[in-house]
């Protein structure tokens, strides 16, 4: 695996290249099993609630802090442990495009708005160059906050993508 990382004028970027079969690497963002594999930051626990990779699907999940940093962390700012986010599918090309826009709506005295997270998976002979875009926040400490947690949360997704195809190898 070989990865890069950018911060553009509204987005972030982080590009990942896996020694996997592209469905490997779909299955993780397209089930609940998967995505609960992976997608929590380190210190935190996801639950997804619901999960339907379709347009208009929901895309609905509880991230609670469980590690004594993070939980520390949340207490400082005052902000609950455990938060419900929504979204939805806005764009889904199977094997080879996701888009998805969270509902930000947890933050205290910030108004309401979308969060767009776009993943690209391009079949590479045997690898797969996986791309994910993340919208910035408005806030300079959320999207620092965004960075940490999608860096934490891709490093899980690289020990998910391998421990599924060493399984896969052995069958």
């Amino acid at each position: 695996m070989t990865q890069t990382y950018e911060i553009g004028a509204n987005t972030l970027r982080f590009e990942r290249f896996y020694d996997a079969s592209i469905e490997e690497v779909w299955s993780l963002w397209t089930t609940k099993d998967g995505l609960e594999e992976w997608f929590a930051p380190e210190g935190m626990h996801v639950e997804v609630l619901a999960l339907e990779p379709t347009v208009g699907g929901a895309f609905d999940h509880v991230m609670t802090a469980v590690g004594a940093d993070q939980i520390a962390y949340f207490a400082k700012l005052c902000r609950p442990i455990r938060t419900q986010v929504s979204g939805r599918f806005v764009e889904v090309l199977p094997h080879r495009w996701l888009r998805i826009r969270l509902d930000i709506d947890f933050v205290p005295d910030v108004e309401a708005y979308p969060y767009y997270i776009a993943v690209e998976f391009h079949g590479e002979g045997e690898r797969v160059r996986m791309i994910v875009t993340a919208d910035r926040h408005p806030d300079a400490e959320m999207t620092q906050g965004a960075i940490i947690g999608l860096t934490s949360q891709l490093l899980h997704f690289d020990r998910a993508v391998a421990k599924r195809a060493g399984m896969g190898r052995r069958a």
